[in-house]
């Protein structure tokens, strides 16, 4: 069934949410104006998000566009949101409020109001270790160093994550040997934030600039696994 929202999920949960929702509403606003995109940290909402559209034709096309998009290193699955959106609800005059969750602070006050009835018949009796420490656990929790032991660097995440960090140029390789300016050009050049190609003459690589590094991440992106005659071209972050 159309609807205004569009749900995404399969996302990558280790990237930060502020950071997810700006790239969500960047990717996705070439289809049509966005009234809102919802992400939460919640254990139950990890990995997926809602975003509203202004009109169901620029939702229709983005679900039809977008699905399997490379999205931080995963490809996103895209579809019509069963549920309406609240601002689209209030827009439209069906909007009806949802009643409220109790408070985390009420829980709490709930527990401290039981009786530790445990602890009172403890009172004034004597353990029956005589004082002695409590036997130890049958196996000590692993250190943070003994989990990552023996396994592989981490999977790199959308836009990849390099050592040398996230900067606005780009460097690009594995381009053949008898590639031309222009095909790397058109590329990129047609991507906001895009300034220049600069070519390393004898080396088949090159470096693209762009007018900062969250566009430059973008455009990472959206070039993964890209070929350019026969050869898949290679892009990361260029070393500072």
């Amino acid at each position: 069934m159309a609807s205004h929202t569009v749900y995404v999920n399969n996302l990558n949960e280790k990237v930060n949410i502020q950071e997810l929702k700006k790239a969500l509403n960047h990717v996705f606003s070439q289809f049509g104006k966005i009234l809102e995109v919802h992400a939460s940290k919640a254990l139950k909402k990890k990995g997926q998000a809602w975003v509203v559209f202004d009109d169901f034709k620029s939702a229709d096309r983005c679900v039809k566009e977008m699905q399997g998009f490379n999205f931080y290193d995963k490809p996103m699955r895209v579809a019509f949101s069963k549920i309406k959106s609240d601002i689209i609800a209030k827009r439209d005059g069906t909007f009806i409020p949802r009643p409220q969750k109790p408070s985390k602070r009420r829980k709490k006050d709930k527990k401290r109001a039981k009786p530790e009835t445990k602890d009172k018949k403890m009172n004034g009796k004597k353990s029956k270790t005589n004082g002695s420490a409590p036997p130890a656990p049958a196996a000590a929790p692993p250190s943070i160093q003994a989990m990552g032991a023996g396994r592989g660097p981490p999977r790199a995440s959308f836009p990849p994550r390099q050592a040398s960090g996230p900067n606005r140029i780009l460097f690009a390789e594995n381009l053949p040997q008898d590639y031309k300016p222009g095909q790397l050009e058109s590329l990129f050049s047609k991507l906001p934030g895009y300034r220049e190609v600069r070519f390393v003459p004898g080396r088949n690589v090159a470096f693209i600039e762009f007018d900062n590094d969250y566009l430059a991440g973008v455009a990472m992106a959206q070039n993964a696994n890209c070929r350019i005659g026969g050869n898949v071209l290679q892009v990361t972050y260029a070393k500072q």
